[in-house]
């Protein structure tokens, strides 16, 4: 088994012979480890270099000689080598940060140039390809098809969905990475992007900088992650961190519909709203310095402090005035996040559900009354299925029919009922119910609702990302009818958001959250605030990765999440015995990744949490910390276009049968992607009788 091996061993890419001797011991010990002479690839940290002038390099490293020498340092040491460094592009004049992959035959494999600014090292004297069209390629190699994303790359989601969707099994991560209130939220980014893309996530961040005469300790954040949750990460000054890289593990994972994220996100969905901002006339594209062609950008990136600087006050400027609003905001408030415990809904069609909904709902409106009418309470979330409780669970494969039978349809006295309540308390709601429309008869929609403190309903978000996908539930996605969905409801129904005295909201439904095209779209239309109706049962290591993206998801666009989740069920809609299958555990997240306030298991309960519009706003007036000030979509958008992950318009036909049933699509999605070669096929194909039918 090849072995992959994480050094924090600062370098210099001034003097890269020095690491011959290094990656000599490393080899040698990774030999004896495995009592064989297979391949190794070591992972270096991003390489210290003569940003500023020196004698022996006055105008920097230059890109070729550097590249060509640790060609001659990996033969010698007969291992892989990738890292990254801040070489010169003798054709520009200008250093940027290179990352690169190279065999142990010296064969240049890849070479990816950064896309985004020096944010945790602060700006300095680098450009980088900001705002140009990125290739995103992938090589073949003994450890499994890698890529590259240097420094903060990795933070943005959509960098590592597209390696994922050209192939990748294994992104590597060189850095540099700083202690600072952020750090442990960018070691999330690093395991939710491995868990998002089904896929291994390594990282290698040098022990010590140079700067002028000082030498600088940095915090361990070499690491390594699974798509499965686990992680191996250095705990002091050991020079390498040795992994077992179980490629076929990861590659029995991809091919199970249950397990394979590249292939279920519905990528042309997003690719209408990022072809959309890459047309606006008001988007102002940058490029990297010297860049030509479509896609290139008008201009070429900064190449210093200053107009670094002067880029990063434009953007702020750009991301303050897209919230211009006549609305008067609240600057705080609190929220209350409603943990309820449903009544289910037999599939018997001799019972009707209708006076179970409105028991549920009698019971929630209630709970949440106890709370709700406190001055300060502007705000009130309720979970998913509160009014009906889970459906198509535990093997139990429900029809568009069944689900016909809990649908709601705008108007209806359940919205009365939640009007009349938001009226009383002063408070906007927002929750979750199947939803029928009069111009899409028999599509059953998972919707997600807003009713403003005056009773009206404000706007309505149906789920883009659903169980649907393995014929869980028969229920209709915008993207599964996208023609006749934007000709009825309009581009802007895709991802809605409302202006708002408690700042600009967005709703979001469950499985949402594990695919980050949803907040990210979200938050491109303008969302600060996330309201999240989730369901969510027990599980292992899943769970964990769920609460892990529930704060990448908050960090990565600087907004509040905030996530209202069942706490279990009665047995019995004519029961009183409650089960707490479904986990609760409902959470609000600050705009910075950290769990402001959490319950701490499940049952019904009524949760206060509080909101800082001001500090969320100062935040995003740091472009430090505003990530989606350097979000660019000319850098993806193409690729989102491309044919990669479930097609839209798979349901346009018969309403009333459903063709993902089985999880059909998805194996054909990924029999598809075996084809291709984005999937490697494992050595031992899985039996599909033994694949999970329920998550």
């Amino acid at each position: 088994m090849p072995l992959l091996v994480l050094t924090q061993l600062p370098w210099s890419c001034a003097t890269p012979s020095e690491l011959v001797s290094s990656l000599s011991a490393a080899r040698r010990r990774a030999v004896r480890r495995r009592l064989a002479d297979e391949p190794v690839l070591v992972l270096l940290p991003q390489a210290s270099g003569p940003v500023q002038p020196s004698t022996r390099h006055p105008n920097g490293v230059p890109d070729a000689a550097f590249l060509a020498a640790m060609s001659g340092v990996a033969k010698l040491a007969r291992v892989f080598i990738a890292g990254s460094a801040p070489l010169l592009d003798p054709k520009t004049g200008a250093q940027s940060i290179i990352a690169f992959l190279v065999s142990s035959s010296g064969e240049l494999l890849l070479r990816v140039p950064k896309i985004t600014p020096e944010l945790v090292n602060g700006f300095d004297e680098l450009t980088c390809a900001l705002g140009a069209e990125a290739s995103f390629p992938v090589a073949k190699t003994p450890f499994g098809q890698i890529g590259l994303l240097p420094g903060e790359d990795i933070q943005f989601a959509a960098y590592a969905r597209i390696l994922a969707f050209h192939g990748a099994e294994l992104i590597l991560n060189p850095c540099q990475e700083r202690a600072d209130e952020l750090f442990e939220i960018r070691q999330c980014s690093r395991l939710g992007r491995a868990g998002e893309n089904s896929c291994y996530v390594a990282a290698a961040s040098p022990a010590r900088v140079t700067d002028g005469d000082a030498t600088l300790s940095l915090p361990p954040a070499t690491a390594f992650y699974g798509a499965d949750g686990r992680s191996a990460t250095v705990h002091g000054t050991e020079d390498f961190l040795y992994i077992d890289l179980d490629i076929e593990q990861l590659r029995q994972g991809r091919v199970n519909p249950h397990r394979s994220f590249p292939a279920l996100v519905r990528a042309n969905l997003y690719a209408v709203g990022y072809k959309r901002s890459v047309d606006d006339a008001g988007y102002r594209k940058l490029g990297a310095a010297g860049s030509k062609g479509p896609g290139s950008g008008d201009m070429p990136a900064p190449r210093n402090v200053t107009e670094w600087g002067r880029e990063a006050d434009r953007r702020v400027y750009a991301d303050s005035q897209s919230r211009t609003s006549r609305v008067k905001y609240e600057e705080r408030y609190e929220a209350l996040l409603v943990q309820t415990c449903a009544r289910l809904i037999p599939l018997e069609r001799s019972i009707d559900p209708r006076p179970i909904m409105e028991r549920n709902l009698e019971d929630a409106l209630a709970l949440a009354g106890s709370r709700a009418n406190v001055p300060s309470v502007r705000l009130v979330v309720f979970p998913e299925f509160w009014l009906t409780g889970p459906g198509g669970i535990g093997g139990v494969q429900r029809t568009v029919q069944d689900m016909e039978r809990l649908a709601i349809r705008y108007p209806d006295p359940i919205f009365d009922r939640i009007s009349a309540f938001a009226q009383k308390n002063r408070v906007y709601v927002a929750f979750q119910n199947f939803e029928l429309h009069n111009k899409m008869p028999h599509r059953v929609f998972n919707s997600a609702f807003l009713i403003s403190d005056t009773g009206e309903l404000v706007h309505t978000y149906r789920k883009n990302q659903c169980a649907d996908v393995w014929g869980l539930l028969p229920d209709c996605t915008p993207g599964s009818v996208l023609a006749q969905y934007l000709h009825i409801f309009g581009q802007d129904s895709l991802f809605p958001i409302a202006d708002t005295p408690l700042g600009r909201l967005a709703n979001m439904i469950c499985f949402d959250n594990m695919v980050p095209e949803v907040a990210h779209s979200l938050r491109r239309a303008g969302a600060e605030v996330i309201l999240h109706s989730s369901s969510e049962p027990h599980g292992g290591s899943g769970r964990e990765l769920w609460d892990t993206v529930r704060r990448l998801r908050a960090y990565e666009n600087t907004c509040y999440l905030l996530s209202a989740i069942d706490g279990g069920e009665h047995v019995s809609h004519d029961s009183e015995i409650l089960s707490f299958f479904r986990r609760g555990h409902s959470r609000i997240v600050r705009f910075d990744g950290r769990v402001e306030g959490t319950v701490d298991g499940p049952g019904p309960v009524a949760f206060r949490v509080n909101l800082d519009l001001g500090a969320l706003r100062r935040a995003r007036a740091n472009p430090f910390v505003n990530l989606a000030l350097w979000d660019d979509p000319a850098v993806y958008a193409e690729h989102y276009r491309g044919d990669f992950g479930l097609r839209n318009e798979l349901w346009a036909k018969d309403p009333l049968s459903n063709p993902y049933e089985g999880a059909r699509l998805m194996r054909e999605r990924i029999d598809d992607y075996l084809a291709r070669g984005i999937y490697v096929p494992p050595e031992r194909a899985l039996a599909r009788a033994s694949l999970p039918d329920s998550v």
